[in-house]
């Protein structure tokens, strides 16, 4: 479940909160709803900004459902799952007004991609909140946009060592290396983010185009491309179909 919520000021948030669970995940069901949520945020003219947040105690989002992984790995639906979550993240990440990411608690694996999908990332500063990419720990690679999204964000080459390592970070290691743009209280990381959308407003004046800016550090602005798709599929089905001894 996601709910949607616009204050006075026209920003909307979009909070999280899987029913019956104690954390948030990414199989097919949510990504639609989230889909279905970026509907109504495009059709209202009078927003000014977007927040992604979560309604659970430890848990922003934990990333994708490993029981679809599987399951599509079986059956062959393994990339119509990945290019869903792409097309997903890619549409949040066009949107006409700015995004921030509103993170408390695991911002793990697709939980993480949702939140480079944004403009803009705030941690709460609680032992809780530990952000990364652990995809390889499982044998799988980023596949919605981590790979790509990240290196614009802090460099090819910090990248890579923050996806092959697999590490979760807390909310100060994370600001350090560049994963997120701020740290705040808990009880203010609202605010913050609002705060954020606030000043980034005024930086749009007078600008047609919020994707206008630069990508940093030489890095194409670009998600899809070439094979990336196919090839990430193909990697993620065959780790997921064959044994240990055979990975040796």
């Amino acid at each position: 479940m996601i709910r949607r919520e616009t204050s006075d000021d026209h920003i909307c948030v979009l909070t999280f909160d899987r029913p019956d669970s104690g954390a948030n995940i990414f199989d097919a069901a949510t990504l639609d709803e989230l889909n279905e949520q970026l509907d109504g945020v495009e059709k209202d003219a009078s927003l000014r900004g977007l927040i992604l947040a979560s309604a659970k105690k430890s848990i922003f989002v934990a990333g994708a459902d490993l029981k679809t992984l599987l399951q599509g790995a079986r059956t062959g639906e393994m990339r119509e799952f990945i290019e869903r979550g792409q097309q997903v993240f890619n549409r949040l990440a066009n949107l006409g007004i700015p995004t921030v990411a509103a993170i408390h608690g695991a911002s793990a694996g697709g939980g993480y991609e949702v939140a480079l999908a944004c403009d803009y990332r705030v941690a709460s500063d609680a032992p809780a909140t530990r952000i990364g990419l652990p995809e390889t720990t499982l044998g799988l690679i980023p596949a919605w946009g981590g790979c790509t999204r990240l290196p614009r964000l802090i460099g090819a080459s910090d990248a890579a060592a923050v996806i092959l390592k697999g590490k979760l970070y807390s909310a100060q290691e994370a600001f350090k290396l560049g994963l997120v743009d701020d740290v705040a209280p808990q009880d203010q990381l609202l605010d913050s983010a609002r705060q954020m959308l606030r000043t980034e407003k005024r930086k749009m004046v007078g600008s047609s185009r919020r994707d206008d800016r630069t990508p940093q550090r030489g890095v194409p602005n670009r998600v899809a491309g070439n094979r990336a798709l196919e090839c990430a599929g193909e990697i993620i089905s065959k780790t997921l179909s064959i044994s240990p001894d055979e990975s040796l």
